[in-house]
Formats: structure tokens, C-alpha cells, sequence
């Protein structure tokens, strides 16, 4: 198997003497698509964030081997969408590339059925609806790995098939996804490696 895109070896995590992450070691590898799961407080969305060098580890090692800008392609809580700017501009100021492939994004705003908002501010639209901006900028990236923290909440049936095909497509081209859920995530258009968090 080639070498995989990120490894992490035995990642610890405390803070006010609590243990929150404890001898994490895993890799990811091109292709592959993670699920990290558990319930609320076992550290989800806290070893997201140290994947993505947002937080730091208390000990441990991340290696990275992705030798490209903007490697990752972050999906928090709060979306990372500003919310007096519109869906298209959104899409075309709000990433950090300064993407500009105009062509692209009529595409993926075609692909996730929100043609009828794209002139509308964030704002005013719905949880699910800003959930899908998000979703969309990680699709016009160029970022190897996609992390999505909970991708599936707030999103009707329609929307998480829009998801899967999303994801399967990135896979295909190489690409990598980890996400988290409260759930082990079976049943899907690709293959899934399913990890537990488990937070004593």
C-alpha cells in the first residue's frame, strides 16, 4: 500500500489534568474515507481539529504527507461561511484559494439544488441550506482531504445522497475523507472505516 496521506502516532490530548484524546495512532490513506464516532464529549470533534493543526496535542506525532497548499478542507460547527455575504459570494471570496473557476461553481451550486438562493445572503437561509455552502466549498477546492465534522446533521435524504455522491467522486479522484458522527455510518456508495471514541 502506498504511504499514507496523514499518520498520526499515539496522540494525547489533556486539558485541566482530564485525558480527552489518549494513544490515538491511525494513518489515512488516499481514496479512504474515516468515520470517527462516539457520543457527545468522547473528543470527536476535538481530534478533528488537531487533524487539521487547529488544536495542538498534548504529546504525539502527526505526520502529513501531502505536499500541497491547502491540503485540507475543514467543515466545523460553525460552517465557516460569512453570513452578510451571499451563496455565490460565499464561494467565490470566502475561500481561502480565491477560487475563481466560474464554471465550477454554477456546477456544484447545479449539483446540491440551490440555484434559487445562490443571490441570497447567508443569513437568511436555513441550518441545512448553509450546511450545503459548506459542503460546497470543500467540493471546489483542491484540498486532498476533506474533514467534516457531523456532514449528515440538519440535511434532508435528498441532500445526504448529494453528500455520498460527493464524496465518492473525491475518493475516486484520490482523495480522502474523514468525518465524524455520533453513529457508526454503514450502507454507502463507498467503502467506510468506522472508529470509535471512547472517552472513560
Amino acid at each position: 500500500m502506498n504511504n499514507p496521506l496523514i499518520e498520526l502516532r499515539g496522540i494525547n490530548l489533556s486539558r485541566n489534568e482530564r485525558l480527552i484524546i489518549s494513544n490515538m495512532t491511525f494513518c489515512i490513506h488516499a481514496s479512504s474515507v474515516l468515520n470517527i464516532y462516539g457520543h457527545n464529549g468522547s473528543g470527536k470533534t476535538t481530534l478533528l481539529k488537531i487533524l487539521t493543526g487547529l488544536t495542538e496535542p498534548t504529546s504525539g506525532q502527526i505526520i502529513n504527507n501531502i505536499n500541497q497548499h491547502n491540503a485540507f478542507s475543514y467543515m466545523g460547527h460553525k460552517y465557516g461561511i460569512k453570513n452578510n455575504l451571499t451563496l455565490i459570494e460565499n464561494l467565490l471570496y470566502g475561500n481561502n484559494e480565491n477560487f475563481d473557476d466560474q464554471n465550477k461553481i454554477d456546477g456544484v451550486i447545479e449539483m446540491y439544488n440551490m440555484n434559487k438562493y445562490k443571490n441570497d445572503l447567508v443569513k437568511n437561509l436555513s441550518h441545512g441550506q448553509q450546511k450545503k455552502i459548506s459542503l460546497m466549498k470543500a467540493n471546489i477546492s483542491t484540498s486532498k482531504v476533506w474533514i467534516l465534522d457531523e456532514p449528515y446533521s440538519a440535511l434532508d435524504n435528498d441532500a445526504i445522497k448529494i453528500v455520498d455522491q460527493s464524496i465518492y467522486d473525491h475518493i475516486k479522484n484520490d482523495g480522502a475523507v474523514i468525518m465524524s458522527n455520533h453513529e457508526p455510518i454503514t450502507k454507502k456508495p463507498f467503502d467506510i472505516k468506522n472508529l470509535e471514541l471512547i472517552n472513560e
